[in-house]
């Protein structure tokens, strides 16, 4: 059994304002996937002394890929990004995939300093 692997686009080139959260992403469908994970790319100001993380969601009715996420919604899984001030970090995180449906957030951790350039890419394997 061959196994694939497609990374998509979920939030693009956005900025994040500080101690804030950026909009949802869009809705991954995690159906028949054996393995999931998220790829980031973002760039921390010079002066940012602390990192993001990013915070995965699910609909609990595993109803609809747009499912909004609600002002009290605990996350499912997340994942941390280090600090690294002044500079474009970029990586990957494994995360649960027994949800249906998911959609991701980030959370800029620091005080003072916007984030910029986040983006987000779903990276999911499926047979």
């Amino acid at each position: 059994m061959a196994l694939s692997k497609t990374p998509t686009l979920i939030l693009d080139n956005v900025t994040i304002a500080a101690n804030s959260a950026s909009a949802a992403s869009t809705g991954v469908d995690l159906n028949d996937a054996v393995d999931f994970g998220i790829g980031y790319q973002m760039t921390f100001h010079a002066s940012a002394t602390k990192g993001a993380r990013i915070d995965l969601y699910a609909d609990p009715a595993g109803a609809s890929q747009n499912f909004t996420i609600g002002t009290y919604a605990d996350p499912c899984d997340s994942g941390d990004v280090q600090v690294d001030a002044g500079h474009q970090v970029q990586g990957f995180i494994q995360m649960q995939r027994a949800a249906r449906y998911v959609r991701a957030r980030v959370v800029n951790l620091d005080t003072g300093q916007a984030i910029t350039g986040c983006s987000l890419w779903a990276i999911v394997q499926k047979p």
